[in-house]
């Protein structure tokens, strides 16, 4: 055999290796019509193994996750904290002084950092397929940006560090970070449809995730609080509970959540439609102190449940008018409890699965719909802010419900204003419209029932009614007990 003969040969018998870092073409095995230029870009990004503009899931991240949360950061523990502790930090005085809010200052940047490593680090142990939810990469790519920003943020020294920090804490409530609570419930949701995960795992994963939403959220507030109040020339912090928790009529609250829910009822069938009579007895004079934003979310999403019970009942039998809805406020020294009772025939689903994030696949799969459709949601990426390029999707502020949080825009001359609205994009949830109902709402309420050593419960019976028990603890019979994920 001559030269030119094993040539050829070796050529008819070697194998062409394609490069895998290219996107296949498999437009000449099939006479569908190629995809046009315009879906092209989206359908070849979900066929990568990393998103494009990530800076925290690709090849590099692995080594900086290592030496950096695992070998550093989750090598420090968080602190449990009190309420007291929270609204006092560290000492027993209510005076505030420079070094007072400078330490806290100093606690916060820290306990921040490491709170958030230890969330990453749970996220990291769920199963890939979990994880690599398109949601679920929304939450962790904003958590790694939350842990970066804290881990890297300069010491604070002085006073006007001080105010700055003020500032950078309110950029990270109201920046796309705030998306993060329905991207926790839309992963659980597909998850669900997609059976990837044990639906009680599902529910405890999201309970520990918004619990420890919640206290990161109070320790930034109180934070920022007593920064304000300090600017503002108060020298004296005379709340026990800081000035975030508020002594709360449960009378007005309850009231006030009615009046919701009535408008909600109109709007879903018309103006002049017959509304339940709301009776409310017990302890009619009943003050405490509570986290006003949570208390308003929890009695309106309990009470527009029941109103729209009663209403479809009081249609579906023809009845002269609506029944009644009867709220009696009971309080002993450990808590304080609301029983709201209808007659509106029961509570139709499955108990087991009322207080599930998730529920069946079908019920998940309306849900999951219902998010899909809430204004601003279906095309926000979290990469169209965090790099802001020619290519970032552009929607109409008008149309973004969750783009805000509670803190107004912050400098040193309106710090000393002492005035904020420590609102979340939980209120946004439950002023959502009628259209989109989302079957998660008994599910949030006993997550943060159970933080404020609470508890929600249901009592139906088929055929007549239901009896549903919100109770709260007694934040002032308990101020110095220590938590870590209920501060």
């Amino acid at each position: 055999m001559n030269r030119f003969t094993s040539q050829s040969v070796r050529l008819k018998h070697s194998v062409h290796t394609p490069d895998i870092s290219q996107i296949p073409n498999f437009t000449k095995y099939s006479p569908i019509k190629p995809i046009n230029e315009e879906l092209a870009p989206y359908v070849l990004e979900t066929m990568k193994a990393f998103p494009s503009r990530s800076k925290h899931i690709n090849q590099q991240h692995y080594y900086h996750n290592r030496t950096v949360l695992i070998q550093d950061y989750l090598r420090k523990r968080p602190h449990p904290m009190s309420l007291t502790q929270l609204a006092q930090y560290y000492d027993d005085s209510s005076q505030l002084t420079k070094q007072k809010i400078i330490t806290s200052g100093k606690f916060v940047k820290e306990e921040l950092s490491i709170r958030m490593a230890h969330k990453l680090n749970s996220l990291q142990q769920l199963p890939f397929h979990v994880v690599n939810n398109f949601h679920f990469v929304q939450v962790y790519e904003s958590y790694y940006n939350i842990f970066e920003r804290f881990r890297k943020y300069p010491t604070i020294r002085t006073i006007d560090d001080n105010w700055r920090f003020a500032a950078f804490l309110r950029q990270i409530l109201q920046d796309f970070n705030s998306l993060n609570l329905p991207h926790l419930i839309m992963g659980a949701l597909e998850c669900t449809i997609l059976e990837l995960y044990p639906q009680d795992k599902m529910d405890e994963l999201l309970s520990s995730l918004l619990r420890a939403r919640i206290s990161r959220r109070l320790i930034v507030e109180e934070h920022i609080s007593i920064t304000s109040n300090y600017a503002s020339g108060k020298k004296e912090n005379t709340l026990v509970l800081g000035d975030i928790f508020q002594e709360c009529s449960a009378k007005e609250y309850i009231v006030d959540a009615s009046k919701m829910c009535q408008k909600f009822i109109q709007d879903m069938y018309f103006e002049k439609v017959p509304l339940p009579e709301l009776i409310i007895d017990g302890e009619l004079d009943l003050k405490f102190y509570f986290l006003p934003t949570h208390l308003k979310y929890l009695l309106g999403e309990i009470l527009r449940n029941t109103y729209e019970a009663t209403v479809k009942d009081y249609i579906r039998q023809g009845l002269e008018k609506p029944q009644p809805i009867v709220i009696t406020i009971v309080k002993n020294d450990e808590s304080f409890i609301f029983r709201i009772s209808d007659r509106a025939g029961g509570v139709p689903h499955n108990d087991k699965n009322i207080w599930s994030f998730g529920k069946s696949k079908e019920r998940a799969s309306e849900s999951l719909e219902n998010f899909h459709r809430l204004p601003g949601l279906q095309t926000v990426s979290l990469y169209d802010h965090l790099y802001q390029t020619k290519h970032a999707v552009s929607v109409d502020k008008a149309n973004q419900p969750y783009r805000h949080t509670s803190l107004e825009p912050m400098s040193h001359s309106n710090l000393t204003s002492g005035k904020f609205r420590f609102e979340t994009p939980l209120i946004r949830l439950m002023e959502r419209s009628y259209r989109y109902k989302l079957g998660i709402g008994l599910a949030m309420c006993k997550v943060y029932a159970e933080y404020w050593n609470g508890d929600l419960t249901l009592h139906s019976l088929p055929g007549y009614g239901t009896d549903t028990v919100l109770k709260l603890g007694n934040l002032m019979h308990t101020p110095r007990k220590q938590q870590l994920d209920k501060v």
